[in-house]
């Protein structure tokens, strides 16, 4: 049998008995049953593993939830570092493959690989001494204003936010500064506000801002970078190219930015799109506008577009994605059944959106929420992480986060997610405010979670069993009636039987469960 190594954290697999080491030999803890689904794997690399196959070989033949085997297999991708799922592939509607890296170095390879590692780290140190012999403390913030569309009809709103949303997207991977999330900056959409007032509001010392008109295939930008504190104009530029050159407009814009506020880009970017996601790209954005405004009917429009994504440009990633969360949405609303086997589908999608862009961060955030939906709750948060690993700027994906982290039992971590989020987007909605109260319930911090749902902006109903579980956990039964009969305005029919039908039986820690049952049957919930 041949050992394996992994290159992103040097790990050594044993593939005769499935051991799992450092470089230096020591032993890398996991589970009896994981230890054995990654010792199956290692003997029998390149070849589609059934569900039934583990069953056999590492439960024996007995019967388990299939909660059981992702989990392994979560565990495994986690301990090996792949996030992307490339070395444990998933098969859908199969199993689960091996596919090696290559075998493991040894000797002098591996000190010659042990000297470039301590040279990047002697290089990576000497870099932060330089950084900080500069006098900054922190790194500068930037925030990207939604750009104004100075388009005549019918071109008008065909671009939407795409260009400023992925100078965000690409600006958010340099480490040398912090970008604000879309949430917050675009709130100061068709609002003059003094560009210093801007700054001051997000803590930002540049801002980003800029132009585009599209006149049929034709493509003009102008963009300018402004420091807050002084209102000077840092550099102003204008671009007018063909509109399937839009990411190469938003690559240059990227650069430009990164070299000022970075003072020097460490690296060259790699390209993360071509012209053909140009088209998919729009649908997507459309699509989403559409569904702003929540409907059946609504829902069919933007699916239709998704669909001509797939169709008419199958090697981009955006309609498969699109179509996944459509999907998605369409399960949890009932408009689609069974409900499983739309649910199927969608990570089917998913999984293809990430053969084809696997360094698209909503390629792994729509995989994450089609599995946390699914109640695969442990993978769905490798896929979390490594979408915000890819786009750090993007709130809702560590707001999104928070939601298996908490099934879990995870809590600490989940309320740590939440107020990275609150950091990157300081003008945070109520969805933040919201998750923030059920997870200091589930903390036992129960003030902290009341004052986190009072300070919810345009609380929806449904937001008033989450206050009638806090008022109960606050020994105020009163106001947990109150709180739960303004939910059952909204949901007369709801009972505790079917709340009790689609909460996760896997709630951790155990008790949990039992907790918010009866705590909604104690403000009223029958």
């Amino acid at each position: 049998m041949k050992n394996y190594e992994f290159a992103k954290n040097g790990l050594v697999l044993d593939g005769a008995d499935g051991s799992l080491t450092t470089r230096s030999g020591d032993p890398v803890e996991l589970r009896p049953q994981t230890r054995e689904v990654l010792k199956f794997l290692a003997e029998h690399p390149e070849k589609t593993l059934t569900k039934a196959d583990f069953a056999e070989a590492v439960w024996e033949g007995r019967q388990v939830s299939e909660d059981s085997l992702v989990q392994c297999i979560a565990e495994i991708r986690n301990a090996i570092g792949d996030a992307d799922r490339r070395i444990i592939e998933t098969v859908p509607r199969k199993g689960y493959r091996f596919a090696p890296p290559q075998p493991a170095t040894t000797g002098h390879a591996k000190r010659t690989t042990l000297l470039a590692v301590v040279l990047v780290a002697l290089v990576g140190v000497v870099g932060f001494f330089l950084w900080r012999s500069d006098g900054q403390t922190h790194p500068p913030v930037v925030a990207v204003l939604p750009f104004d569309d100075l388009s005549a009809e019918p071109d008008r709103g065909y671009l939407q936010d795409a260009l400023s949303e992925g100078v965000i997207t690409e600006l958010a991977r340099f480490p040398q500064f912090r970008v604000v999330a879309r949430n917050s900056s675009f709130q100061f959409r068709d609002k003059p506000t003094d560009i210093r007032e801007i700054g001051r509001i997000l803590g930002a010392g540049y801002v980003v801002e800029g132009s585009q008109q599209l006149d049929g295939t034709r493509l003009r930008v102008t963009v300018q970078l402004i420091e807050t504190e002084s209102g000077v104009h840092v550099f102003a530029k204008r671009y007018d190219r063909n509109i399937h050159d839009l990411f190469s407009v938003q690559d240059e814009i990227v650069r430009q930015v990164s070299s000022v506020v970075g003072q020097t880009v460490l690296s060259e970017m790699p390209r993360r799109t071509s012209a053909r996601d140009v088209d998919s790209r729009l649908r997507g954005l459309q699509a989403r506008n559409i569904m702003s405004q929540l409907s059946y009917e609504n829902w069919q429009k933007a699916m239709a577009l998704e669909e001509t994504s797939i169709r008419e440009e199958p090697d981009s990633a955006w309609g498969y994605i699109g179509k996944s969360l459509m999907l998605g949405a369409a399960a949890a609303l009932g408009w689609m059944e069974p409900r499983d086997e739309v649910l199927d589908e969608a990570v089917d999608l998913a999984n293809t959106a990430m053969r084809l862009d696997p360094e698209n961060y909503m390629s792994h955030f729509t995989l994450a929420r089609i599995l946390t939906r699914k109640e695969n709750f442990a993978e769905s948060i490798l896929h979390y992480q490594r979408s915000a690993e890819l786009n750090p700027s993007d709130s809702l994906i560590l707001i999104g986060s928070s939601i298996p982290l908490l099934y879990l039992g995870r809590t600490d971590e989940a309320i740590n997610s939440l107020n990275r989020a609150k950091e990157v987007d300081p003008l945070h909605g109520d969805w933040l405010r919201w998750q923030l109260g059920k997870a200091y319930w589930q903390n036992n911090e129960c003030d902290r979670a009341l004052e986190a749902m009072q300070s919810m902006a345009s609380p929806v109903a449904a937001a008033s069993m989450t206050v009638a579980l806090i008022h109960i956990c606050l020994d105020q039964p009163e106001l947990a009636r109150s709180a739960m009969n303004v939910f059952l305005e909204s949901r007369p029919t709801h009972t505790l039987e079917a709340e009790a039908a689609k909460t996760p039986k896997n709630w951790k820690p155990d008790g949990m469960v039992e907790r918010y049952l009866q705590g909604l049957k104690q403000a009223g919930l029958n």
